[in-house]
């Protein structure tokens, strides 16, 4: 028989790595994204803090005529759009070389010519301040606004570009009710330069806007802005993120190649050479090349023990054939072994029902219905003594080859310390400590393990991390039995199990099941669910084991459709006569 190539395990591996890959790719590719963005406006804020700090260190403002200048704009705007001063110096001289010349009671005693000579020239100062502080700078509007109204700046000048005079044509005003910092740091009285990034400017565009308050005599009178255009930034930061997605797509793919060639190396490669030697072996029927190849797998995990198993295995089938050919009378018992040994592995579960034909205080049945891969499930049950029946509900983690051989394991100990007498709490710890004792690969299994009085219908569980238990009892529904979870068997070694009491009535039923069902998953990635389950379980009619487990079975497809099951879907169900 010819081997067949199987290559479905490195596409599982692929299938799982690749959305990790992906999602890992988006998450680092949005860390430089942002610290990107971060440390660019982080930079461009302190130069942006120096402009304006100089700017807003010009003493003009703390001359005496400052809070007159602001009071005279607001009630004089015209002055602000027509700035020639038309003032003959002699005919004002004495004003001029008078002691107090400059001053708040000089320019009230003013003509009113002079009093708009006055304030042109301390606005005309503020912006000769400006245009000098800025040469240079590519900025797209370098402006001055003092409060007018609510919500409303008045501009007294606009730098559109360092070669603007910063004059203004005609009447402006500042929106302030779209600049919501511009308004609380107005508000607050605050000193502190601040930020914005806005669409709301005085024209359309996306702009990044730095403001300075302007104090007078500790009162915010006017505010300095420097605007840039968010285009142009955005075109520099993107230039550093393109440069990182290459960067960082190049790194995660050499991980993803670097990771699939140590996991073929130590787990694909010597499975399919298990595989190989698996076909040749049943071809060719050669137990010492069977032996041999086995011995060459030098994986230190399960597969390795695998291998190791298999040789036993065929050592041990090479022994029973021999003596076939030798003991002619024992070849039918040589048969009935080489079949178990094929078929220990694919039946672990207890599968025929009734299991105790003679037994008419309970009925009991159980099902398991496989996902796509190998899995870890399994339950069991077993007569302890005439009056105590043993039930088993398990689920292990992982998938394939190691849950398989962790499952078999998981359930001889469970089966070997029960059978010796121990209380479900104690064989739940003898069990996790013998699981610690070697387990490498650290996996785990949860366990729901009950002993129930069949005379009494008193039950005696400990439950290691599973799912909670459901119980009706004669006259009532079927609820959830929320008992306290211990640890998982195989997470750490010492671990101590409580032990609870559940009372199973006469015509009660007690329905265990693994994590498949309630996370059931249809095509809209909806879960079943516990309160579906219940539903469901409350809308049958009587308590026949199998009927139940069905009609559970039915109502799980009937709403998975035609998604993908991911997980095992595991029930047990027993009920007292």
């Amino acid at each position: 028989m010819k081997a067949k190539k199987n290559n479905k395990l490195i596409l599982q591996i692929s299938a799982v790595m690749i959305p990790i890959i992906i999602a890992m790719m988006g998450g680092i590719l949005y860390i430089v994204y942002d610290s990107t963005v971060k440390g660019f406006l982080d930079a461009q804020n302190g130069m942006m803090t120096k402009k304006l700090t100089d700017m807003g260190s010009d003493t003009v403002w703390d001359i005496e005529l400052s809070d007159w200048c602001f009071d005279y704009f607001n009630e004089h705007p015209e002055i602000i759009y027509d700035t020639e001063i038309n003032v003959d110096d002699n005919e004002f001289s004495a004003y001029f070389d008078a002691d107090n010349a400059w001053t708040v009671e000089w320019v009230e005693s003013a003509p009113k010519e002079l009093q708009e000579y006055a304030a042109k020239m301390y606005l005309a100062n503020i912006r000769n301040s400006a245009s000098w502080v800025t040469k240079d700078e590519n900025y797209v509007s370098l402006f001055m606004f003092m409060t007018a109204a609510e919500n409303e700046g008045r501009m007294l000048y606009e730098f559109n570009g360092p070669k603007s005079e910063g004059l203004l044509e005609k009447e402006e005003f500042f929106d302030l009710s779209v600049h919501g910092s511009v308004v609380d740091a107005i508000e607050n009285e605050s000193d502190e330069i601040f930020f914005e990034r806005t669409k709301h400017f005085t024209y359309d565009g996306s702009f990044y806007i730095g403001y300075i308050p302007v104090k007078v005599h500790g009162k915010i009178r006017a505010v300095i802005g420097i605007a840039y255009s968010w285009k142009d930034f955005s075109a520099v930061m993107s230039s550093t993120f393109h440069k990182a997605i290459w960067l960082g797509a190049a790194d995660m793919l050499l991980a993803a190649v670097v990771l699939l060639v140590l996991l073929y190396r130590k787990a694909i490669a010597p499975v399919s050479s298990i595989q190989h030697s698996l076909n040749e072996y049943v071809e060719t029927k050669d137990s010492a090349a069977m032996i041999d190849k086995m011995s060459k797998v030098k994986s230190t995990n399960e597969i390795g023990q695998l291998s190791v198993d298999i040789s036993d295995v065929v050592a041990e089938i090479n022994r029973y054939m021999k003596e076939n050919i030798m003991l002619a009378g024992e070849r039918e018992r040589v048969a009935a072994e080489l079949n178990m040994a094929t078929q220990i592995q694919a039946s672990q579960l207890p599968r025929e029902f009734p299991p105790f034909p003679d037994r008419k205080e309970f009925d009991i049945y159980a099902s398991m219905t496989p996902a796509k891969e190998v899995g870890g499930d399994f339950y069991d049950f077993f007569l302890i003594d005439d009056d105590h029946l043993a039930i088993v509900m398990a689920d292990v983690s992982g998938k394939g080859v190691p849950a398989a051989l962790f499952m078999m394991i998981s359930k001889l100990l469970i089966n070997n310390f029960a059978k010796q007498g121990n209380s479900p709490g104690k064989v739940l710890e003898l069990t996790n400590d013998a699981i610690c004792q070697n387990n490498e690969e650290e996996m785990f299994v949860t366990v729901w393990l009950g002993v129930l009085e069949i005379s009494t219908g008193k039950i005696k569980a400990a439950n290691a991390g599973h799912e909670y238990p459901v119980i009706k009892n004669a006259g009532g529904e079927f609820v959830l039995f929320k008992d306290k979870h211990g640890f998982v068997l195989g997470g750490m070694e010492g671990v101590r199990y409580k032990e609870y009491e559940m009372q199973l009535e006469k015509g009660g039923f007690l329905f265990l099941y693994t994590d498949g069902v309630p996370e059931a998953t249809n095509s809209e990635t909806e879960l079943f669910g516990t309160d579906r389950l219940l539903k469901v379980m409350n809308e049958a009619e009587g308590t026949d084991p199998k009927a139940m487990l069905e009609r559970v079975k039915a109502s799980v497809d009937e709403f998975v459709g035609e998604a993908d099951q991911f997980d095992d879907l595991t029930m047990l169900g027993v009920t007292l006569l």
